[in-house]
């Protein structure tokens, strides 16, 4: 096992960030749009090591805290959290298959978006009350994240070898 390659992890980081930031709001539904930040965790906790994982997505959300106006680490605690979440399900869950992405993806928007939604509640005079927040901000961003999940996932494993990614056990061997 030769470990993450952190060079293309950068590359890939950078254009999910550009893909975040200028693609992301062009395709809004009804306010939301997807989080692909977080389905890039994701797929990392569920391929990396756990301290690679952890790192990538720290890196991520520092990253992404960057491009916000709000507090500084947030975002990479809260990427570095849904990391937390996902490693100790990852051998229980069929990786390869779209439906336990779209599932790991859902749970754990669900839950980071919830804490985003009570701590900015806390934080700052919201004028929306926070049931509407929980029922537009939680439920249907974190259900149009997860539907990109397993699109995303089949775009980012044919990587795993210049990501440095041990081989998935789950994809076909080549023939020679």
């Amino acid at each position: 096992m030769t470990g993450m390659r952190w060079l293309t992890f950068l590359v890939l980081m950078i254009v999910a960030l550009v893909l975040q930031s200028a693609l992301a709001p062009r395709i809004e539904i009804a306010g939301t749009r997807p989080d692909w930040l977080l389905v890039v965790v994701v797929f990392f906790a569920m391929h990396a090591s756990a301290r690679e994982a952890l790192l990538g997505a720290w890196l991520t959300g520092a990253c992404a805290d960057l491009l916000t106006i709000e507090r500084f680490g947030v975002l990479a605690l809260s990427y570095g959290v849904a990391a937390m979440l996902v490693l100790p399900t990852r051998d229980y869950v069929f990786r390869g298959a779209g439906w336990p992405q779209f599932l790991v993806t859902l749970g754990v928007c669900v839950l980071i978006r919830t804490v985003w939604i009570v701590y900015y509640h806390a934080v700052y005079d919201p004028a929306r009350s926070i049931f509407l927040e929980l029922a537009a901000g939680v439920l249907l961003a974190s259900l149009y994240t997860a539907l990109w999940a397993p699109l995303l996932h089949r775009v980012l494993l044919p990587w795993w070898r210049a990501l440095g990614l041990p081989r998935p056990v789950y994809l076909p061997r080549r023939s020679k």
